[in-house]
């Protein structure tokens, strides 16, 4: 894929992370709901925090660099394993 391709898919990767974020966002105004489920609500924020490392993956100068960078050790021990 080309490196346009690769900034294209970026933004999508970092649109669907602000709806996600948005959308656990919406959940939280709801005390009864956080209470809950704030596992699941973890989770989604988690989605979204995954979402925004593979974008700037794809659009890093340096991919290696780039995966030491990732804040979230399961994705970024994942990557490595695969790199």
């Amino acid at each position: 894929m080309g490196q346009a391709t690769h900034r294209q898919i970026a933004v999508v990767l970092d649109e669907l992370a602000e709806e996600v974020e948005a959308l656990g966002a919406a959940l939280c105004e709801d005390m009864d709901i956080a209470m809950r489920h704030m596992d699941k609500l973890q989770a989604i924020d988690l989605i979204a925090q995954k979402q925004r490392s593979l974008g700037r993956l794809l659009v890093a100068e340096s991919p290696a660099e780039e995966i030491e960078r990732i804040a979230i050790d399961v994705l970024r021990d994942r990557m490595r394993l695969s790199g």
